[in-house]
């Protein structure tokens, strides 16, 4: 028989998993805090558009609320920081336009 890694959380997913995802959810909004150097420390906001990181800041907060209802930590993770950046881009470019 071939061993598996555990699975603690008993929900058929390879610990591993869990840990890349873990990992992804904090890495993956992070990748866009050059857009916020730019704004931020450049004031440089040429080509970013105001309505487009309106819409994502508006769509990612009912998708935080839905992570946290799921109680789903690595969603609540992702998305918490999504909401924080995409309301943080906006302002920006709405600030220094």
């Amino acid at each position: 028989m071939i061993k598996t890694k555990s699975d603690k959380n008993k929900n058929g997913v390879d610990d591993r998993l869990d840990i890349i995802t873990n990992i992804c959810s904090v890495i993956l909004p992070l990748t866009t805090f050059d857009q916020l150097y730019l704004i931020y420390i450049k004031r440089q906001t040429l080509g970013v558009s105001a309505f487009t990181w309106f819409m994502y800041g508006l769509l990612s907060v009912p998708l935080f609320f839905y992570s946290v209802k799921r109680k789903d930590l690595p969603m609540i993770i992702l998305n918490g920081l999504w909401v924080i950046i995409d309301w943080s881009v906006w302002i920006g470019v709405i600030l220094y336009s």
